[in-house]
């Protein structure tokens, strides 16, 4: 085995398309879709790099709030999977997460959003830069962090995203404009040599649900305002709820946030309450969200359960529902208000089982209040026009939606309208003469119970 002083040699695994990156430029900028190899291939560069001389990395996201939703975790695997763990310190904590052994080279991970433009001076002298998920990356960050590292000679800033906004900073620099410092390749899941028949499937799977969705996560498309799954001019308003309805709620619920770690976001609960007619069709009729503790958004859904008094309430099975199942019950008890719950196992992705929704949605059997009289409207309409189904993202909301949509089968019809009463008979014809003989029949009926 070699010593941590001799440089190991090691074999990259680096799609042809890519080989340009190998070539010194202050900007080297990856985009493309899904499965594209970008992030694997700039772990793997910055490893080498790291091995060959010092150098001083900074891997960098908009919003990091814990060392778990940084890059590390792709460049420790790298370096397991390449067999060079002898050659570097892997740290828990500190400023310097990972330490190369062989040359001193150090990788540091931070969020952009948490520094100021003084802050950000720290980071003087770093030599490398990756700049993950950069399509979320604000001009504010940018403007601090690029005059930042460029006055060190000869500093590369490499950029990896999946495009999403055709305004977004990264892609309006580097895509659609020319930067004559900047190398700029596309790659999509066709320039990936190691793209296997797993993929190939979850591919063609989303291609059949939406071609749309599919050139956004797997063509390297920006996201259309439109909508990629759930398209905007599916959205219809209401002014005023049918006098018929059956009642329903459904509800995403969210654990206690982690009281060990208060950085990281906790996700949304989400309670949403909908209207059925008799013909099937969906109405929107309340909602509430919060990232709070169950305490409160279980007084809340109370809330809600006692302002709509719903026929059942779905949720999601799963390790929230087992542990908090036995709260809600206390809680309907003590409040003396009790609505039948119907959990409902989850099947297939998310985003298959967003498809029944968005189903709906486009048959027009669903409608939202109008904005202006729901402030959150407009909130869930973003999130079903943004959801790609993909993770990294907050699509709460399209959860309850969905699960709205898979517990259809449970309900029950609201009563029909009643038939409008038929127009009186012509005077003086048949019908006219008929209907009078029936009426004073009624009349000597009761006149004849009454008098008896």
């Amino acid at each position: 085995m070699a010593s941590r002083t001799e440089a190991p040699r090691v074999e990259l695994e680096i799609p042809e398309k890519l080989l340009p990156l190998l070539s010194p430029k202050q900007f080297k900028v990856l985009y493309g879709g899904r499965g594209s190899t970008k992030s694997h291939t700039v772990a793997q560069l910055l490893v080498m790099l790291s091995m060959q001389a010092k150098h001083r990395i900074l891997c960098v996201r908009e919003i990091q709030k814990s060392i778990a939703q940084s890059s590390k975790r792709v460049i420790e695997d790298y370096i397991q999977r390449k067999g060079l763990s002898a050659y570097f310190k892997i740290n828990k904590q500190g400023e310097d997460q990972i330490v190369c052994l062989l040359t001193g080279s150090t990788f540091s991970f931070a969020g952009l959003q948490d520094h100021t433009a003084d802050s950000i001076k720290s980071y003087e002298g770093t030599t490398l830069v990756w700049a993950e998920e950069a399509s979320n990356i604000s001009t504010t960050s940018w403007n601090k962090l690029i005059p930042t590292i460029v006055r060190t000679t000869g500093a590369e800033i490499f950029v990896t995203f999946n495009p999403d906004d055709e305004a977004d900073y990264a892609y309006a620099r580097w895509v659609k404009g020319h930067d004559p410092d900047a190398t700029v390749i596309q790659i999509n899941y066709d320039g990936n040599p190691w793209w296997n028949d797993a993929m190939e499937a979850e591919r063609l799977k989303m291609l059949a649900l939406s071609q749309d969705l599919h050139d956004h996560v797997f063509g390297g498309k920006c996201r259309s305002k439109a909508g990629i799954l759930f398209k905007r001019s599916w959205v219809k308003h209401y002014d005023k709820l049918p006098d018929r309805l059956n009642y329903y709620i459904a509800s995403d619920y969210a654990g206690e946030p982690d009281p060990d770690r208060p950085e990281s976001e906790p996700d949304f609960t989400e309670h949403g309450v909908w209207g059925v007619d008799s013909e099937l069709n969906l109405y929107a009729v309340d909602w509430w969200y919060g990232q709070t503790s169950p305490e409160e958004w279980i007084a809340q859904w109370m809330r809600l359960v006692k302002v709509h008094s719903p026929l059942v309430a779905f949720e999601e099975k799963g390790v929230i529902l087992r542990s908090l199942s036995g709260v809600i019950n206390q809680r309907m008890q003590t409040d003396r208000k009790f609505v039948v719950r119907e959990g409902l196992a989850p099947a297939g992705s998310k985003l298959e089982r967003a498809y029944g929704f968005a189903a709906m949605m486009q048959a027009g059997k669903v409608r939202f209040p109008n904005p202006d009289k729901a402030p959150w409207v407009n909130r869930l309409i973003e999130q079903l026009c943004a959801f790609h189904g993909q993770g990294g993202q907050f699509d709460d909301g399209v959860d309850v939606c969905t699960l709205m949509a898979r517990g259809l089968d449970e309900v029950v019809r609201a009563r029909p309208p009643d038939p409008p009463p038929p127009p009186p008979p012509t005077p003086f014809t048949e019908d006219w003469f008929a209907a009078r003989d029936r009426s004073d029949a009624k009349d000597a009926a009761r006149k004849k119970s009454y008098y008896r």
